[in-house]
C-alpha cells in the first residue's frame, strides 16, 4: 500500500511543477531506486521525494536604445571589439581627460543611476576644443593662423518602466565659442569689438513608448522644443536665433507574426528672429506595410509630405524597401526611398561652424535614392556589401567659402550655401573580419558622380566646393595582450573641386588598461604632415592627444 502512494505522489509532481505560473521556477525532485528492505534495513523504506524549494531569478529592466527597437533594415554582423570590452565590463560612472599638440583639450564625465529596476538617470558633461596655429592661405596672404574653439556640452536623460509603457524625459545644453576665421586671437571684428563668435543650443524633450505586446496597437510620441543662437555673426550684427518645436509620432499594429501596418508622422514648426529666415511648418506622413518571414523582408510606404509658406506645397517620395535571403547568410536587396531634410541652423552647424545664410534656404527634398546591392556572409566572421545606385534631390544645399575684408583690415571668412537640384549616381562597398577578440579590421569605398543644373553667376565646380567625389575609410583594432588594445586607420576623400586638397589623414593609436579600470590612451593623427581644409578652414597637421580614462 505504502508503494502505492509513493508511485501515485511521484506521479503528481509535474503536474505540480507545471502549474506553477512563473517559468523560471526550479525544481529538483530525488527519487531514490526501487529497494526490497529486509528486517534488519527496515530504516531504509522508500520515503517521500526530497523537493528544493523554488528560486525565481531577478529579471533586469530592459530599456529601448532608439525611438522603436525596430532593426530588420540594419545589418550589422559583428560588434566593435570596444563595444564587447565594455559590455563584458560594465561601469556606471566614467572619467577622462587628454591634452594634445595643438592645445587640444578632451574632458568628460558621465555617471548612470539605476536605483531601482525600472528608473535610469544619465548624465554626460564634456568640454573638447583646440587652441593652436594652423597654416592657412587666405586672400593671397600665406600664413600662421591663431584658431581657437571649445564646444561644452552638458546632457541628461531619465527614463522609467511603466507596466505598458516607457516614459523618457531629457535635455541637452551645447555652448560654442570660436574666434573668426582669419582672425587672429588679439584682432577685433571692426563693427562688434569681438574677436570670438558664440553658439548657443539647448533642448528639452519627452517621449513615451509602448512595451507591452498585448496591446492592440503599438505606438511612440515624442515632443520637445530646441534653441540654436548665433551671436558675432560675420554679417548680421544682430543676434540671431531660431526656435523649433519638433514632434514625431508612430503608431503600428502586428496584423500576425509576419505582417505590420503602421503610420509614422513628423512636424516641425520653425520661428526665427533677425534672420533672413522665415518661419515655417513641415509635416511629414509615412504610412506603410511590411511583411517578413524566414526569406524575405518587405516594406511598401511612401513619403507624403507638406511644407508651409512661399515655395512650400506637398511633396512625395517612394519608402519601398525589398530583402532577400537565401543559402543562410546571402542578402540580396533593393530600396526606392526618399524625403525631406531642413536645412536649419542644427544641420548647418555641422558643416561649418562658420556658415552663415545670405538668401532663404528652402528645405531639401531627396525626390529618389535608389540602391540595390549584396551583402553577405560567406565565412564565420567575414561581411561584405556591394551597391550602387541613384539619388535625385530637389533644393540641395552647397556650401562655399565666402570672403569678405576691407582695405587695411584682415580678411575674414565664411560658408554660405547655395541650392540647386542635384543627381548623383553612386557605387560602393565595404568588407569587415573580425577573429574572436583577438582583431578586426574593415574597408569602405564609395564613388559619386555629381551633376547639378547649374547656377548663374557661378562654376559648377565652386558651386560642388565641398561634396565629396571619392572616399576610403580603412580601420583596424587588435588586442596586443590582456589590458593593451591598439587601433590603426587611414581616411581619403577626394573632393568634387580640383583646387580644394583632398583630405587625407593616417592615424594609429592605443589604450592600455594599466590598473583596474584605468587606462591610458594616445592618439596620432595625419601622420603623414598633410595640408588640408574643410570648406576654407584648415585641419590640423600632425597632432596628437593623450590622457587616461577610469571607469567607476
Amino acid at each position: 500500500m505504502k508503494k502505492s502512494v509513493i508511485i501515485v505522489l511521484i506521479g503528481l509532481l509535474p503536474m505540480a511543477v507545471q502549474a506553477q505560473k512563473d517559468s523560471t521556477l526550479n525544481r529538483t525532485v530525488v527519487v531514490e531506486n526501487e529497494y526490497n528492505p529486509t528486517v534488519m534495513d527496515a530504516s531504509k523504506i522508500n520515503v517521500l521525494p526530497k523537493i528544493a524549494e523554488p528560486t525565481v531569478a531577478k529579471k533586469a529592466a530592459e530599456y529601448a536604445t532608439a525611438l522603436r527597437t525596430v532593426s530588420m533594415w540594419d545589418y550589422e554582423p559583428m560588434g566593435a571589439i570596444e563595444k564587447r570590452i565594455q559590455a563584458n565590463n560594465p561601469s556606471r560612472g566614467y572619467f577622462k581627460a587628454g591634452y594634445g599638440n595643438y592645445g587640444n583639450v578632451d574632458l568628460g564625465v558621465g555617471y548612470l543611476w539605476d536605483p531601482t529596476n525600472v528608473d535610469r538617470l544619465k548624465v554626460d558633461l564634456s568640454l573638447v576644443g583646440m587652441n593652436g596655429d594652423l597654416h592657412k592661405v587666405l586672400n593671397g596672404n600665406d600664413g600662421d593662423w591663431g584658431s581657437r574653439h571649445y564646444t561644452t556640452d552638458l546632457s541628461l536623460i531619465y527614463n522609467h518602466l511603466f507596466s505598458t509603457v516607457s516614459l523618457d524625459l531629457g535635455g541637452s545644453f551645447t555652448n560654442q565659442v570660436f574666434n573668426y576665421m582669419g582672425f587672429g586671437h588679439e584682432e577685433n571684428k571692426p563693427w562688434t569689438g569681438q574677436y570670438r563668435q558664440h553658439h548657443t543650443l539647448g533642448d528639452v524633450f519627452a517621449r513615451i513608448t509602448s512595451r507591452d505586446k498585448d496591446l492592440p496597437i503599438q505606438f511612440m510620441f515624442q515632443t520637445g522644443f530646441q534653441y540654436f543662437g548665433q551671436k558675432y555673426a560675420t554679417v548680421n550684427t544682430d543676434d540671431t536665433n531660431e526656435k523649433k518645436i519638433h514632434t514625431v509620432a508612430g503608431v503600428w499594429k502586428p496584423l500576425n507574426d509576419e505582417q505590420t501596418l503602421g503610420l509614422d508622422l513628423g512636424m516641425d514648426n520653425l520661428f526665427y528672429s533677425n534672420s533672413v529666415m522665415h518661419d515655417y511648418t513641415s509635416l511629414l506622413l509615412n504610412p506603410y506595410y511590411t511583411f517578413n518571414d524566414d526569406s524575405w523582408r518587405i516594406r511598401l510606404g511612401a513619403h507624403v509630405d507638406w511644407l508651409s509658406g512661399d515655395g512650400g506645397g506637398v511633396d512625395v517620395a517612394p519608402n519601398v524597401k525589398a530583402e532577400y535571403l537565401f543559402s543562410d547568410s546571402y542578402i540580396f536587396y533593393v530600396k526606392a526611398d526618399g524625403g525631406r531634410q531642413l536645412n536649419e541652423f542644427r544641420y548647418l552647424n555641422r558643416a561649418s561652424r562658420y556658415w552663415m545664410i545670405p538668401v532663404w534656404l528652402k528645405p531639401s527634398y531627396t525626390q529618389l535614392d535608389a540602391t540595390i546591392g549584396f551583402r553577405a556572409s560567406p565565412l564565420n566572421g567575414l561581411w561584405f556589401n556591394v551597391y550602387g545606385g541613384y539619388r535625385i534631390i530637389k533644393d540641395e544645399s552647397f556650401g562655399r567659402l565666402y570672403l569678405n575684408g576691407d582695405e587695411g583690415l584682415p580678411t575674414f571668412a565664411s560658408v554660405i550655401f547655395l541650392q540647386d537640384k542635384a543627381k548623383i549616381p553612386y557605387i560602393g562597398g565595404e568588407v569587415k573580419y573580425g577573429y574572436k577578440d583577438l582583431f578586426e579590421v574593415n574597408l569602405s569605398t564609395s564613388y559619386f558622380s555629381w551633376s547639378i543644373n547649374g547656377i548663374e553667376g557661378y562654376e559648377d565646380q565652386n558651386v560642388l566646393l565641398g561634396k565629396v567625389k571619392y572616399q576610403l575609410d580603412l580601420g583596424a583594432r587588435a588586442k596586443v595582450f590582456e589590458g593593451l588594445h591598439a587601433d590603426a586607420g587611414f581616411k581619403y576623400a577626394k573632393r568634387c573641386a580640383d583646387f580644394i586638397t583632398d583630405v587625407n589623414d593616417l592615424h594609429v593609436g592605443a589604450e592600455y588598461e594599466f590598473i583596474k579600470n584605468i587606462s591610458a590612451y594616445a592618439q596620432i593623427h595625419n601622420i603623414l604632415n598633410k595640408e588640408y581644409d574643410m570648406i576654407g578652414y584648415p585641419q590640423e597637421q600632425f597632432n596628437f592627444i593623450a590622457g587616461f580614462k577610469a571607469r567607476f
